[in-house]
């Protein structure tokens, strides 16, 4: 009998047998597709699975067992593996590296592969006559370490003692301008001061400028100042001393010896390289080695070096990296008149090595400052600092693709400040903003940086919490919630306290959908808005029924939905519908919400789903329509509402006359009512939809034909109903800026609406980015969390927001 293997040769094995695989998938991700190779991945992942020691981690039989699994599910489908499959897979691999490569170590960063590592609170010196300057509040809520100096003397001690990492200099004191200034130059004459120095000025003239720069100023601001321009400037002076493996150049020549020169080179300076020979590994290894800067060699073998930039160029994730290209003397003028990289620059061969190290440092140095101010602008929220709803959007996905790899668990947490309406409505949007950005601050003193927080909307926060469950969730919302809501807010004159609800949407399976989970956060901080206490509801997963289970599940959801009924235990909110084209009118989509008898928030499609087609959907549907012409009766402006109806409804020939009669009763104008109607409901049940129009559209009330588009003959379905309103598919929305193909199908669509005399309605628009994209393709109506999310009150502000 052979003795037992050595655990950490069996570690060490199952490492061998995962780099195979994680090369082969890298390969068949980022270099060529191809069926046969992804078979063979199959069988290694079945091989590892096989000879994976007995009586192990269980966490990692699990994870050998899941990537068997999936591999498996991918390899049963035709084809290249669908992208969530991919990014599966690929999280997947990446758990089993983190668990045997880094055994307890600290797993790989989850930010984009080429944003700079910052380290955390460098030091700042701020040199001011005055006593308490806002900008030293400012730096302390952006978490620098402060040291507040506000005479000469003891600045010239301190500087004397140690060097800052940064140093704000305000020149106007008493003693003058000259003799701040000759502080600076004097310290860099004696002790070699290095620090980068902000110099802060009522003068605004080139002399005063140009003796700044002879001091050694690395920045000059004029006042008053603007407080966000001096940290976007003192952040992007910093990065050298916080970055984390600061500089980063891929070498792609297949001329080892040359490349390899170049290598030593850079690393001299102090630059970290990486040599890739083999070109067509170009995508692998930018995913791998992050690179701040591409050094291409144009005159490779294996592939044109025109096309390897071309593809480097075209790709969305990589196209903001900056490359430097190399060639001969006598092809520049070729590439010069027929390379088109945004972003490149060409050196004609050969360089000498001074020259080269120079130009790389001065485009890295461009190139990370650049990256910084677009990521500034791109996924960050320019009032509270912290990131924007697309940013957390983004993250929440890849979070989930992930969930129950690393993290077992991931809570969504809403966060409202329920008086920040009031705030800004009695003191002003300055002075909110402020208040917004105080609380940010407080936010980031709590959390971690495995807890990344956003703000979602206006008057929301949002939180990631991964791996906490139960009471140790609470216990950091609470602490959360104190630290909002206690002590007050500075501003001005003014002191301020907030008042918060807080809602928790909890995640434990990578199926769940995103959206989802962000609906049921808002649902929650809904309900803990209304809730007396502490104002904190947890939304609780409900276990998915088993197939034995479904007909009592649905009769248990009936049985609760008629009880809800019963106890009125419903309500509307309204999400507004805006024109893109100028029109101030308000129009709102009515929703229904319900809840249970333990005050849990019903998700309305889990409701929907199951009564569909029972006499329960009738009385809804009524109980919305009647509600919403009460509210109309009451609003002093006129206000269209658009109410979805359910299948069972559309065959309720009653309706009719049920309508007129509340209409006349509440003194309500019909047009002031769409009702909407699914495509596909509408599509299998024609009969019923010819009775339902008939009835409504003598009324006078308005219809739209919901969810359009993606049926099997959406237009000729559109002639044979003359709906007034169409809202348009999901599909054609999401990544719509990034989609030509998708936006020429939109236009075409659209012309063929606006012939058959349809207004377009697009939902579910999320960010500002489709905004143009929209208008330029004649798009009437939006509507989505970008605009707001659905509230209680119709209280949109029409006119101040026309787009």
């Amino acid at each position: 009998m052979s003795q037992a293997e050595n655990p950490e040769n069996q570690r060490l094995r199952l490492i061998n047998h995962l780099k195979l695989i994680e090369d082969l998938w890298q390969k068949l991700y980022y270099v060529k597709w191809n069926a046969k190779s992804f078979a063979m991945l199959a069988r290694l992942a079945q091989d590892m699975a096989k000879n994976q020691p007995g009586g192990g981690d269980d966490s990692l039989s699990n994870l050998v067992a899941q990537l068997e699994q999936h591999v498996k599910n991918c390899l049963a489908v035709d084809g290249v593996p669908r992208e969530p499959d991919r990014q599966r897979l690929t999280a997947l691999i990446d758990a089993l590296r983190h668990l045997l490569v880094v055994p307890g170590g600290h797993g790989s960063s989850d930010e984009p592969r080429t944003r700079p590592l910052l380290a955390p609170q460098p030091e700042v010196f701020v040199i001011s006559p005055e006593e308490k300057p806002l900008l030293v509040t400012k730096l302390e809520d952006s978490s620098y370490r402060v040291r507040h100096i506000n005479n000469l003397t003891e600045a010239e001690e301190r500087l004397n003692d140690r060097a800052p990492s940064a140093i704000i200099l305000d020149v106007d004191f008493p003693e003058g301008a000259e003799a701040a200034t000759a502080l600076i130059a004097n310290l860099r004459a004696q002790v070699g001061l290095r620090s980068p120095v902000l110099f802060l000025a009522e003068r605004n003239d080139m002399a005063a400028r140009l003796e700044a720069v002879q001091a050694g100023s690395a920045a000059y601001f004029n006042k008053p100042l603007n407080h966000d321009e001096v940290l976007m400037t003192l952040r992007e002076l910093l990065l050298p001393q916080t970055s984390e493996g600061y500089y980063r150049v891929l070498i792609i020549n297949d001329r080892p010896t040359e490349a390899w020169e170049m290598a030593g080179a850079l690393e001299e300076e102090g630059i970290t390289p990486r040599v890739l020979i083999q070109p067509l590994q170009v995508l692998q290894d930018i995913e791998r080695f992050r690179p701040d800067l591409l050094l291409i060699d144009l005159d490779i073998k294996e592939i044109s070096g025109t096309e390897l930039t071309r593809v480097i160029a075209q790709h969305r994730e990589y196209d903001i990296l900056p490359m430097i290209l190399l060639c001969f003397p006598s092809d520049t003028a070729h590439y010069l008149m027929n390379l088109d990289a945004p972003g490149a620059s060409v050196l004609a061969k050969p360089v000498p090595t001074s020259h080269l190290c120079w130009e790389v440092k001065q485009r890295l140095r461009r190139a990370r400052s650049l990256r910084v101010k677009l990521g500034g602008l791109t996924d960050n929220d320019a009032v509270s600092g912290l990131y924007n709803r697309g940013r957390f959007v983004l993250m929440l996905e890849r979070a989930i693709e992930t969930l129950g790899l690393r993290a077992k668990s991931l809570a969504v947490v809403f966060i409202m400040i329920d008086n920040l309406r009031t705030i800004r409505d009695s003191a002003g949007v300055a002075m909110a903003d402020e208040v917004v950005g105080q609380a940010a601050s407080r936010l980031r003193r709590i959390l971690t940086h495995e807890q990344p927080a956003a703000r979602f909307s206006d008057a929301i926060f949002t939180v990631l919490i991964p791996n906490l469950l139960g009471e140790p969730l609470l216990k950091l919302v609470r602490r959360l919630r104190d630290a909002l809501e206690t002590g007050f807010y500075k501003v001005g004159d003014q002191a301020l306290l907030l008042r918060t609800n807080i809602g928790i949407a909890l995640a434990t399976d990578h199926s769940q959908d995103h959206l989802m989970l962000i609906q049921r956060a808002d649902s929650a901080c809904g309900l803990a808005r209304e809730a007396k206490g502490e104002r904190i509801h947890l939304h609780l997963p409900l276990a998915a029924p088993k197939p034995e289970q479904e007909v009592s599940s649905r009769g248990r959801m009936i049985n609760q939905v008629r009880e809800i009924v019963e106890h009125e235990r419903l309500w509307l909110v309204f999400q507004p519908v805006a024109s893109m084209r100028g029109d101030a009118n308000e129009r709102y989509e009515v929703l229904l919400r319900l809840r249970d008898n333990e005050g849990q928030e019903l998700v309305p499609g889990n409701v929907f789903g199951v009564i569909h087609n029972h006499e329960l959907g009738v009385t809804l549907d009524r109980w919305v329509i009647e509600q919403s012409i009460a509210m109309l009766k009451q609003r002093q402006s006129t206000t269209t509402l658009f109410i979805k109806l359910l299948p069972v409804t559309l065959k309720d020939r009653t309706l009719g006359g049920w309508l007129r009669e509340r209409l006349t009763q509440a003194g309500v104008e019909p047009h002031l009512i769409v009702f909407e109607v699914a495509e596909s409901v509408a599509e299998h049940g024609m009969r019923d939809m010819f009775g339902f129009l008939g009835g409504i559209k003598q009324l006078g009330c308005g219809f739209c034909l919901d969810r359009f588009g993606r049926g099997v003959d959406s237009l000729a379905m559109l002639k044979n109903l003359g709906a007034d309103y169409v809202k348009l598919d999901m599909y054609f929305v999401n990544n719509l800026a990034r989609d030509p193909s998708k936006q020429a199908q939109l236009r075409a669509l659209v012309e063929n609406l606006e012939l058959l005399g349809a207004s377009t309605i697009v939902g579910g628009v999320e960010d500002v980015k489709a905004m143009p994209v929209l208008w330029s393709l004649g798009i009437d109506l939006i509507q989505g969390f970008f605009l707001q999310q659905p509230y209680r009150e119709m209280s949109y502000d029409f006119a101040g927001a026309a787009f």
